[in-house]
């Protein structure tokens, strides 16, 4: 009896570790916590990010990025060398980063939060996301 208690017990500790760790290094949760997001989201939505997901993004992706340790959901509207209008002057989405974090793939992509809009460099994305679901409380 003691022994499958034991059996029981370590199969649970690995199992926690391995869902810890693909949390961790693949996937995460992020929920929308206000309606400062609206029109396009809601609060409440959940969506599951994929952290290996950045390498092939497209216009109309949603992406999670960090900025000032806080994650924020956006969708990308433009992608490197694009060209956009802001305030009635052109302006071309830079190729490579523009800020000295000297990463060879640092790419730079236009996107919306809410109804801000800002650029936002490949080394702040935390990964692609995906909706799971909406709780409406």
């Amino acid at each position: 009896m003691l022994k499958n208690g034991v059996k029981f017990f370590l199969a649970l500790l690995f199992a926690i570790l391995v869902m810890l760790a693909v949390r961790a290094w693949a996937f995460t949760i992020f929920f929308v916590p206000d309606s400062s997001y609206t029109p396009e989201l809601r609060e409440g939505d959940r969506w599951i990010v994929n952290r290996l997901g950045c390498t092939n993004l497209h216009k109309g992706d949603y992406v999670v990025y960090l900025q000032d340790s806080v994650s924020y959901l956006g969708r990308i509207l433009a992608l490197p060398g694009d060209t956009i209008v802001w305030h009635g002057t052109h302006y071309r989405i830079p190729v490579r980063c523009l800020c000295p974090c000297k990463c060879p793939y640092c790419k730079c992509y236009w996107v919306r939060i809410g109804k801000k809009k800002i650029l936002v460099y490949r080394h702040q994305l935390v990964g692609k996301a995906y909706l799971l679901f909406h709780l409406g409380f």
